[in-house]
């Protein structure tokens, strides 16, 4: 791969080549000599003093699309470099022609375009021989010419581009703040810059293993909880898993990071009760996954080789709303209405971490929906919490039906045998 220095390189190379073209093709000697200069094009002497001249210009510079969708990502979820891809540039070249006398542009410019046309890719050896000019040129850095631009896996392809319109064109020379000459644009692709920094090598294979397992994987249709048709998933829920090819070597079901076994499986139907997983699974809209394994490795390890589509499971969080959790701190009248300010604690299973969404609705004599505290009131040096407050201002008095949101999963009502929800309450 090449350098950083890649870039003034293949600057170099093209005033070399196109140096060369105008002296090989008598070009130069025609119009009097000529020079191939690099750089803005307000830099370039113009009027009276003008003289015979082809100026490369840089103007843009951007990511090869296809460089920059090859390969894995950089750097893993932590941040750590897994992988050191090349950086692929494309380079955006204006080349503009100069001369005192009649014609000389337009000499120039046939001769530039005619290099340009004959020169569709820029080789090894041509790079080479440029970087490495005998005899030397005392205008080429030392580690441009060492910038290993030969060296790397991309040839360098020359597109010879469209020119702006008028107006696009206008803009462009005011830009450049340079009097307008007949210009060419063209692109060159693509050149690949070595990353300074290493990726985290893994460590080489030791050996090669071999495992069989039903290439039938586990299928999983819909996923509730034990009990009556509607029944939500809550905490101390057994969850009831149906499909096909579910029991399987090894039968595993995840919830997130949380993992379990089954309890009793078949090929139809898995269930697990919710305390049995490895680890507390958070409330909130998570996803199911069935997993077969197979034992590989040395020692025979069993890994994950069969698994489900993940299936969407809404676990709603369970609240309780003591009286005492109750508190009204102030109370005013407006417009014959009394207001009550105060806060209200919540009790909540599952425990609440602190990154997630949470919002307490209050519905009844008025409607609102209370934010949850900073980091939902979790403690410092504490993960989670079953406890959170709730500030509220100037609700009308009466009695309110409770809800916690969690992740986008509301807790369930209560009901009285005629179906009315009844609770949790919360009097104000």
């Amino acid at each position: 791969m090449s350098t950083a220095y890649a870039l003034a390189a293949v600057t170099a190379v093209l005033r070399a080549q196109l140096m060369a073209y105008l002296r090989a093709t008598g070009a130069s000697s025609a119009v009097g000599g000529v020079s191939v200069s690099a750089g803005p094009p307000d830099r370039v002497t113009v009027g009276n003093q003008e003289g015979n001249q082809v100026n490369l210009f840089l103007s843009r510079v951007t990511r090869n699309p296809t460089w920059a969708n090859l390969g894995p990502p950089p750097r893993n979820a932590a941040g750590d470099d897994v992988a050191a891809a090349p950086l692929g540039v494309d380079l955006h070249y204006v080349a503009s022609v100069y001369g005192h006398d009649p014609l000389t542009g337009e000499i120039l410019l046939g001769h530039l375009l005619a290099m340009l046309h004959e020169t569709p890719v820029l080789t090894r050896a041509a790079i080479r021989r440029s970087l490495a000019p005998d005899p030397p040129d005392a205008t080429l850095p030392a580690p441009v010419a060492g910038s290993r631009l030969a060296e790397q896996v991309e040839q360098l392809r020359i597109t010879v581009a469209n020119s702006p319109g008028g107006e696009e064109s206008f803009r462009l020379w005011s830009a450049f703040s340079a009097p307008y000459r007949t210009s060419v644009f063209f692109d060159v692709s693509v050149v690949l810059i070595d990353p300074l920094r290493g990726a985290r090598e893994p460590l080489p294979v030791r050996s090669v293993t071999a495992g069989t397992v039903d290439v039938h994987g586990p299928e999983v249709d819909a996923v509730r909880a034990d009990g009556p048709t509607g029944t939500p998933v809550t905490t101390g829920a057994t969850l009831v898993v149906t499909g096909r090819n579910l029991a399987g070597p090894d039968t595993r079901i995840r919830v997130g990071a949380a993992t379990a076994s089954p309890a009793t499986a078949s090929a139809t139907e898995l269930r697990v009760p919710l305390s049995a997983f490895d680890r507390p699974i958070p409330a909130g809209l998570r996803g199911l996954v069935v997993t077969h394994s197979v034992d590989l490795g040395d020692p025979p390890t069993p890994r994950a080789a069969l698994s489900s589509d993940a299936v969407p499971v809404s676990y709603h969080p369970t609240i309780t709303v003591a009286p005492a959790d109750v508190v009204v701190d102030s109370s005013r009248t407006v417009d014959g209405v009394l207001l009550r300010t105060g806060a209200v604690t919540v009790t909540v299973a599952p425990r609440v971490e602190a990154t997630q969404q949470v919002t307490l609705s209050l519905t009844g004599t008025a409607g609102t929906i209370l934010p949850a505290p900073p980091g939902n009131g979790v403690a410092p040096g504490d993960e989670d919490t079953d406890r959170i407050r709730f500030a509220f201002r100037d609700l009308p008095a009466g009695t309110y039906l409770a809800r916690l949101r969690v992740d986008g999963v509301d807790s369930p009502l209560s009901t009285d045998p005629t179906g009315r929800y009844t609770g949790p309450p919360v009097v104000l």
